[in-house]
Order: C-alpha cells, then sequence, then structure tokens
C-alpha cells in the first residue's frame, strides 16, 4: 500500500513539474520602446494584450508614461511582449502611443496627437526592419498648428505628429529595441488652409466669406487675441 501511494506522489509531482516547465516556456519576453522628447512634451503608451490560449481571462492593459519636462528628456519603457497572468497566456496585440505637448502654463494651453506600434506577422513592403544591431530608429515630426480659439478667444493649438509609430513582427520583437524620437517643426501651421496670410513678419487672420471658412477675395485682414494683447500678426503680435 504505502508503495501504491508513493507511486503516486511521484506521478502527481512529476505532472506537476510538467506543468510549471510548461508555463515558464511562455512570458518574461521583453522589448524596450525609447527615444527622445522635445521640451514641455510628454509621452503615455498603452500596451494592449490578448490572450493566447483556452482559459477565463480577457484582454489587458500596460501602462507606461513620463511626466512633462521643461527641457528635452528621454524615455525608456521596458515593454513584455508576452507573459502569464494565472492560468492564461497573455500576448502583445500593439501599443497604442499619446503624444502630449504643452504651449503655455494654462490647463486648456495643452494638447496631444495620437501614434502607435502595429503588431503584425509579416511587415508591410516597405517598413523599415531591425538591423543586424537588433534596433529600428526612426523620427516623428511634430508640428503645431494654431487657431483662433472660440472657447478662449484666444490662439489656441494643435499638434500634429507625422511618423510616430512603426509595424513590429511579434515573433521578432523579444530583447530587441525600437528608438523612436519625437522632434518639433520650427515652423508652425494654420489648423485649416486659407484662414490666416502669410507675410514676411508672420501670419495674418483674414475674415471669411460669408457662410464660409475661407479668407475674402481681396483678403480683409483682422486682429486677434493672444496672451492678452491685441495682435495682427502672428507669432510677433505686432508687424
Amino acid at each position: 500500500m504505502l508503495d501504491i501511494w508513493r507511486g503516486l506522489w511521484i506521478l502527481i509531482a512529476g505532472v506537476s513539474l510538467s506543468a510549471c516547465s510548461a508555463f515558464g516556456s511562455f512570458g518574461g519576453e521583453t522589448f524596450i520602446l525609447e527615444g527622445g522628447l522635445p521640451a514641455d512634451f510628454s509621452l503615455k503608451a498603452q500596451a494592449e494584450y490578448d490572450v493566447a490560449n483556452e482559459c477565463n481571462g480577457s484582454w489587458q492593459i500596460k501602462t507606461f508614461q513620463t511626466n512633462f519636462e521643461s527641457t528635452p528628456q528621454q524615455y525608456r519603457f521596458k515593454i513584455p511582449v508576452n507573459y502569464r497572468s494565472g492560468l492564461c497566456e497573455m500576448q502583445l496585440a500593439k501599443v497604442k502611443l499619446t503624444i502630449n505637448g504643452r504651449y503655455g502654463e494654462k490647463e486648456w494651453q495643452q494638447t496631444y496627437d495620437n501614434g502607435g506600434l502595429v503588431i503584425v506577422d509579416k511587415l508591410p513592403e516597405g517598413a523599415p526592419t531591425f538591423g543586424v544591431d537588433g534596433v529600428i530608429a526612426k523620427s516623428a515630426m511634430c508640428t503645431w498648428w494654431f487657431q483662433e480659439s472660440k472657447l478662449y478667444l484666444e490662439i489656441s493649438k494643435l499638434l500634429n505628429c507625422r511618423g510616430a509609430g512603426a509595424y513590429l513582427v511579434r515573433d521578432e520583437l523579444p530583447g530587441r529595441r525600437v528608438m523612436l524620437s519625437f522632434l518639433v517643426n520650427a515652423e508652425e501651421e494654420p489648423s485649416h488652409n486659407d484662414t490666416w496670410v502669410k507675410f514676411p513678419t508672420g501670419w495674418k487672420p483674414c475674415l471669411p466669406k460669408p457662410g464660409w471658412q475661407s479668407c475674402q477675395r481681396p483678403p480683409v485682414f483682422k486682429t486677434f487675441k493672444m496672451n492678452g494683447r491685441e495682435c495682427t500678426v502672428y507669432p510677433n503680435c505686432t508687424d
């Protein structure tokens, strides 16, 4: 009888060790997302995970973010490619990026644009690949779009960041680095075409056509408010 029980315990222990070994083979793999941010910018990355096996679970999110800094900063996020949550095997589905920028001290003087890392099985044609050093490096160019804010009756801005993302193959990610840096365009632009006219001294807003937002022909210029001042040209306020 004792030999029977000893055999059962050995069998159970063997099954448990096999299960642990199988669980340990999934999870713990990561990649690095890093790069530079301009002054008065911050970044939030939301990594979304799907369930990769049959278990009683649902998709999950892991969030990584920086704070605003008054000087340029470097960010570095170590993002899991897969991990175990209880009996569920979680695998990376996508990474949403929120690029935040502020252009003043008031709470309403900040805005954002979106980007993202798209996880695919096969790269689209022309998409950058990891180099021999295991790195993908690229830059996103962010441009401020200015406009007259009807809500605050001053100049407000929108943020447009081009190239703020990449396509990545999940199986190639473990141990790799994605370097995504953000730059600011020195030239700001109007948020809508044909609403401001550019001069050597800057941009002047014009009155719209009746029922339209585009400029009258010939343009008729107007003043606008900026930081409590009455201005005729942006960004210098006066000619």
